[in-house]
């Protein structure tokens, strides 16, 4: 949390990933990912929005703006996958290999099928990774389950511990993709 005084009062920002929400990421994500009529003074104000608040946005001058900017710590975090964690009293895992998220290709499918529908389908992925011990393999892949432990762990689950998960699944599935290509050219 990184404090600015501004005409004698206090503002609060949200700056690092212990302290934004998978959904808030998600959020920001969007923002700064999207292409647009908006400009990127407006959309770090969006974010500023967010992580602060909107009476933050509306008296932070300029010089405080590039300093406000540059505390955003939420994405830079140790590259460490939690295994496990717990929400609401359910305990949730993933598979790791040599500290690696363990994908199987069950798993990429879903992802796959998610992110053609796109969306926010990161908090979706994220869910498909993460599973709860206490069901089978069949009830964790319906769509239903998929978006219920999506809104379960956007508000629950911590940037800190998603970012390792979403940089290493991205990773691998840009990867997969690059391998099905590679395999594809070399097809009859």
């Amino acid at each position: 949390m990184k404090t600015f005084k501004i005409k004698g009062n206090d503002y609060q920002l949200r700056n690092l990933g212990s302290e934004v929400t998978l959904n808030e990421l998600a959020k920001i994500s969007a923002i700064l990912e999207k292409e647009g009529d908006k400009d990127h003074t407006e959309r770090w104000l969006e974010v500023l929005a967010i992580l602060g608040s909107k009476e933050l946005v509306e008296v932070i001058p300029l010089k405080l703006f590039g300093e406000a900017i540059q505390s955003v710590q939420i994405t830079e975090v140790k590259n460490e996958i939690q295994p496990t964690f717990e929400v609401n009293g359910r305990e949730y895992t993933c598979e790791l290999e040599d500290g690696k998220l363990y994908l199987s290709a069950q798993d990429i499918a879903k992802i796959e099928n998610l992110a053609r529908k796109g969306g926010a389908w990161g908090n979706k992925a994220f869910a498909v990774v993460y599973k709860d011990n206490q069901l089978t393999k069949t009830e964790h892949y319906t769509d239903a389950h998929i978006d219920h432990k999506a809104n379960l762990f956007g508000d629950f689950v911590t940037a800190d511990i998603a970012s390792p998960v979403i940089f290493d699944l991205s990773k691998q599935y840009v990867e997969h993709v690059q391998m099905l290509i590679d395999a594809a050219d070399k097809t009859v």
